[in-house]
């Protein structure tokens, strides 16, 4: 990864409007920065949003950080005619900018379409301007009722979650079903099960606190204490054929291999956590090949078939607006753009923090 080709890639982002103002980045080092970076000159359809927050994923984004950052992309290459990771230089380069949860105000406009003060959502990088298509925009307009800390979680989160549960194929309405993980895919994988027929909803995580949420979101918390076997104990509830689908939404191998313990035989273990590295504690010889569990991965870069994003947005928007998902009510923590440093190190201390949300209010004279 040479500086000359970084530069060029990040000039290329710049010159095409992706970025503006301020911009959290991480560079060679693994470290955060915010760095400002000049607009470029709106094109002919295009509109200019403002930011208004914007959301760091726990999970895929988390992946970039540090030293020690095992996203594939950093180290491998990927072939798209192939769809093979290949070894040699890696796909991307330093300096990263990135993000997909985000939304914001249009603030210039050269779209006939999309005037001045919408209020949109969207897929769009951790930066302060951000020029976007004015046919995107304005298919992405953010509701009113809705703020834009929900704003942030229809962009993306909301979507991975409907998809998710999309891949349940409907087994689960009217049975009990299991989301190992009280994060924010999981909660809100949760709660769309529970919206779409799932009853009762036991999620499992190791965090009293992020379990107190899901109490307060009315379904029931278990608590993968040490020593105990949580399968063990949902299937002496319910029986050994009474769960038909289980989320993992923790990215835990360990989790993946419990997810596929608590299902009836047969069952589908729908996989949705970003898993790194090899699977530890993973064990198919066991319950898998006993069972014949199906595996399934539900992650978001594999839409299910019945389904578009223009499905899913409309669908998390519509679950939101009946109050039948919380989106923008879970707890997070919002610092400005300029802390991007402070939010990934708090995203390291989940008995703390459940998720972070950057703000890009105007920085005081």
């Amino acid at each position: 990864m040479t500086t000359s080709a970084s530069e060029r890639a990040i000039d290329g982002i710049v010159a095409r409007g992706e970025i503006g103002g301020r911009t959290l980045q991480i560079v060679e080092s693994g470290a955060v920065e915010c760095a400002v970076y000049g607009p470029a000159a709106l094109r002919e359809g295009m509109v200019r949003v403002r930011t208004m927050r914007s959301a760091i994923s726990p999970g895929t984004e988390m992946t970039f950080y540090g030293r020690a950052a095992t996203n594939v992309y950093l180290h491998k290459r990927w072939n798209e005619e192939l769809r093979l990771f290949e070894t040699g230089a890696p796909s991307m380069e330093y300096p990263l900018v990135f993000g997909y949860r985000a939304a914001g105000t249009v603030v210039e406009s050269r779209s006939a379409d999309v005037p001045v003060g919408v209020r949109v959502y969207g897929s769009w990088r951790h930066t302060e301007l951000s020029a976007l298509p004015g046919e995107y925009a304005a298919t992405h307009v953010l509701p009113d009722g809705l703020g834009w800390d929900d704003g942030v979680d229809v962009a993306q989160m909301g979507p991975i979650c409907v998809n998710a549960v999309a891949f349940g194929e409907s087994e689960h309405a009217g049975a009990p079903a299991v989301i190992f993980g009280a994060g924010v895919v999981g909660l809100i994988t949760a709660q769309v099960a529970r919206a779409t027929g799932a009853d009762p909803v036991y999620v499992v995580d190791r965090i009293p606190s992020r379990l107190a949420i899901v109490a307060g979101l009315g379904m029931t918390p278990v608590e993968a204490a040490a020593g105990s076997d949580v399968a063990a104990e949902l299937k002496q509830r319910h029986g050994s054929e009474g769960i038909p689908v289980a989320w993992e939404a923790t990215g835990s191998t360990r989790a993946l291999h419990e997810a596929i313990r608590v299902v009836r035989r047969r069952g589908n273990v729908v996989a949705v956590g970003f898993y790194q590295g090899e699977g530890a504690g993973l064990l198919l010889g066991d319950e898998f090949h006993h069972n014949g569990i199906r595996i399934t991965c539900g992650q978001i870069g594999n839409l299910h078939p019945t389904q578009t994003w223009d499905t899913l947005r409309a669908r998390v928007l519509e679950l939101a607006q009946s109050e039948q998902v919380t989106l923008g009510g879970l707890p997070r923590l919002t610092l400005p753009i300029e802390r991007a440093d402070e939010a990934f190190a708090a995203l390291t201390r989940p008995d703390e923090v459940l998720q972070v949300a950057l703000s890009y209010e105007s920085p005081s004279a």
